[in-house]
């Protein structure tokens, strides 16, 4: 699995949408403190720094997870039923992906080169999902009052949630020594990582 990827959403048979059991993922943790044999104060000070970044951003793009576990489902027992509550589904989710850019911004700079960049991408990613969602929910919305709703319209919320499943929360992080080096130290990265699938 790489890591990083929300492996455990699950998006089911037509507009049945559900999650497989995940938890919260928990508060600021004492990070391990890197080191090893042969390294100067200054080196491993410059890990440790690196870790508790990355820890940091773990636990901001881990709120998008926590959100996601509690996530609103589908009810498919009408076809307008089915409409508001896709809409519902993507609000939760809209409001997810605004929470994990507003915590990757506050972050503070990176004590690794190309560190925000990476940041950067993940933002513009996270944005650019956002923006599909909060599109796809405004047609949710239009087809709500509408005499009839077809099949398409009916749709709608898989796009934006096939996007979601599939995003890497951590891209980048592999081509970047330190921070490939701080994430495997760093006790929130690690549970984004290690997160079982079904």
């Amino acid at each position: 699995m790489r890591p990083g990827k929300i492996g455990f959403l699950a998006i089911l048979t037509g507009l049945c949408v559900g999650l497989a059991a995940c938890g919260q993922v928990p508060a600021q943790r004492d990070t391990v403190q890197p080191g090893g044999p042969g390294m100067s104060k200054s080196d491993v000070e410059r890990q440790d720094a690196a870790t508790r970044w990355a820890n940091d951003y773990c636990i901001a793009v881990g709120s998008l997870v926590a959100g996601l576990a509690t996530m609103p489902s589908v009810d498919p027992s009408s076809p307008r039923r089915a409409v508001q509550t896709s809409s519902e589904l993507l609000g939760s989710m809209i409001g997810g992906l605004d929470k994990a850019v507003a915590s990757l911004r506050a972050l503070p700079p990176a004590p690794v080169p190309q560190g925000d960049a990476v940041r950067g991408d993940t933002v513009a990613e996270l944005t650019g999902v956002r923006a599909r969602a909060a599109a796809a929910k405004q047609r949710l919305d239009a087809a709500g009052s509408a005499p009839t709703i077809n099949q398409t319209t009916l749709g709608e919320a898989k796009g934006p949630l096939d996007e979601v499943s599939k995003l890497n929360l951590l891209a980048g992080f592999d081509t970047v020594p330190d921070l490939e080096l701080a994430v495997a130290h760093a006790p929130v990265c690690q549970q984004l990582t290690l997160r079982p699938t079904r």
